[in-house]
């Protein structure tokens, strides 16, 4: 095995891909593999990895930038090499992980107009068609944030599916919510997993989710998070 100050970047996040490949669904597969070949392996590959600093991480994404690579494209590598280098760490092959120490790219780049009521309709009637209407019901409901509605456990409520307790915040859930959680078989683990992997949702499985639901149902693009605020202020 190499020592960690003779690994690349390159060299350390295809062997870390190909140790965890296994855990992951073939989409979460594919698009790992294309987002390491197309952008991460050409530009920064072959910087040694104990050489890999703010700086560089900072560089790498306005390289991606200039290319012509979308803000969303941009956030998902993003989201992909923290993962790598978070194990480096892990592994101790470096002190820390330098890309969080740089800005979060965005998420979205553009902001789009809202969907109307009937549109909405139509978007929970194909979450229900797909098998995942409490998952996408709780979070625009709710006020959850995306990370904690993928790992929303069920030792986060406060009093059985009535309110969810995260961190200093205490919310509440609609009576539609409460009836759907209720549907859910309680475990000592997570509410929602996805039944390909029986893990729960990464962020860009989730997001590759709201992006099927809106094909689906016909919808032009908007953000789940503008989708949630437009939901809570008109009270779906």
């Amino acid at each position: 095995m190499q020592k960690g100050n003779s690994y690349t970047v390159g060299q350390w996040c295809d062997r870390w891909f190909c140790e965890n490949q296994s855990r992951w669904s073939g989409s979460t597969v594919g698009g790992y593999r294309n987002l390491l070949y197309c952008h991460i392996f050409p530009r920064i590959g072959s910087i040694p990895l104990a050489e890999m600093s703010e700086d560089s991480v900072s560089d790498f994404y306005d390289s991606l930038r200039s290319q012509g690579l979308g803000t969303r494209s941009v956030w998902c590598v993003h989201l992909l090499l923290r993962r790598c280098m978070d194990e480096a760490a892990r592994e101790q092959l470096i002190l820390y992980n330098p890309v969080r120490l740089c800005q979060e790219p965005p998420a979205e780049e553009y902001k789009t107009a809202p969907l109307r009521l009937g549109q909405i309709q139509r978007y929970l009637n194909t979450a229900e068609q797909l098998g995942v209407l409490p998952l996408i019901y709780t979070g625009l409901s709710s006020g959850l944030r995306q990370c904690e509605l993928i790992t929303l456990s069920w030792a986060d409520f406060h009093i059985r599916c009535r309110y969810i307790l995260k961190g200093r915040r205490l919310l509440a859930l609609n009576r539609k919510a409460e009836h759907l959680l209720e549907q859910i078989p309680e475990t000592d683990c997570y509410v929602f997993l996805n039944p390909k992997t029986g893990e729960p949702y990464q962020l860009h499985e989730f997001y590759y989710l709201h992006k099927r639901i809106l094909k689906q149902a016909g919808l032009p693009w908007v953000a789940f998070r503008n989708l949630q605020r437009q939901c809570m202020e008109v009270g779906i």
